[in-house]
């Protein structure tokens, strides 16, 4: 199954895009867009005359993820660092298996990009998690009250991240 094959939907957000490829003579660039249709639908376009070729329309298609994803997470980062009275080094979209998110001691986080695929409430909950990295790098109870403090209903989403996860992981 094509994940990112014309008219395939896929989440974003608390809501979902639609992929729609536009033909042009172009054969070797893919021109990714945003836009919404006359029905109000989010569609991320992808123009180009390449064909048969279901890596390069991944490849198109994650890059304009990935950077929604880093000037989301960065506006994130920046809200709740200032909220949570926190340093930030770098930030750094990738692309792991399994992780969401981590914090280096030197105040460099990273990211999956995939993140932006989950419920805001999701992000939210990975963002302030490594955040709260920076006055606790382990995961005692002194951790959990910094996380808390600043979303009191970090369980539900934490459980959540927990049994949904696999469904983001295949993008």
């Amino acid at each position: 199954m094509e994940l990112y094959k014309d008219g395939a939907v896929i989440p974003l957000g608390d809501g979902e895009i639609r992929l729609c490829r536009i033909e042009t003579r172009d054969k070797e660039h893919i021109r990714v867009y945003r836009k919404q249709n006359p029905k109000g639908e989010n569609m991320l376009c992808m123009v180009s005359g390449i064909e048969h070729n279901p890596a390069a329309y991944r490849m198109a298609a994650v890059g304009w993820l990935r950077e929604y994803a880093r000037a989301e997470l960065e506006r994130k980062v920046e809200a709740f660092r200032k909220q949570m009275r926190v340093s930030v080094n770098r930030i750094v979209i990738k692309e792991q298996k399994t992780r969401w998110g981590s914090c280096s001691s030197k105040g460099n986080l990273n990211f999956n990009w995939k993140l932006i695929l989950m419920p805001e409430r999701i992000l939210d909950y990975v963002v302030v998690h490594e955040l709260a990295h920076r006055k606790q790098m382990n995961h005692s109870p002194v951790f959990w009250k910094e996380v808390e403090t600043v979303l009191p209903d970090y369980r539900d989403r934490r459980q959540w991240l927990r049994e949904h996860e696999g469904e983001f992981i295949k993008y």
